[in-house]
């Protein structure tokens, strides 16, 4: 798949309006094979500042086997369709590009684990905006360029 696919549909998904706000949202893990590994409930939000164009986007997963993890993102808006993102827990930074209703967000990142441990992981996020206050995500998560958990999110966008 490729971002070009999305070129002309519409909402568009622009993160710098999307994440600006308080969003909700709520998210499962599957195996590859489809076994539900975790759920989780996302608080989530996020100010655009023009000046810097970048957008500071804080969201916090609570899972159901009681650990939580908290990003807290700098994405700033490289030119039209292009970003990229810095997090305390990336190795590198992140890439995104965003044409239409989709933006597609890579990067790898040091992820908390239930035990206190943290797992060096790859991830491969695709947004899809579905309307005014709606957003779905499904992202791969894996090692060494082989992915081994699917996530599905959905975001509500409140204020």
């Amino acid at each position: 798949m490729s971002i070009d696919d999305f070129q002309n549909t519409s909402p568009e998904f622009l993160p710098e309006e999307f994440f600006n706000g308080r969003l909700e949202g709520w998210g499962v893990v599957e195996s590859l094979i489809g076994g539900l590994q975790k759920r989780s409930t996302i608080q989530a939000e996020g100010k655009w500042d023009a000046q810097t164009q970048t957008v500071h986007f804080t969201e916090t997963y609570r899972f159901d086997d009681g650990h939580v993890d908290t990003l807290q993102w700098t994405i700033r808006k490289l030119g039209p369709g292009k970003y990229s993102g810095a997090e305390p827990g990336l190795d590198g930074e992140a890439a995104g590009e965003q044409a239409g209703c989709a933006f597609h967000w890579q990067y790898t990142r040091e992820t908390p684990q239930p035990d206190g441990s943290t797992t060096k992981l790859n991830f491969d996020d695709w947004f899809y905006r579905i309307d005014a206050t709606g957003c779905m995500v499904r992202g791969s998560a894996g090692r060494a360029g082989l992915p081994f958990a699917t996530a599905h999110v959905t975001y509500r966008k409140l204020t």
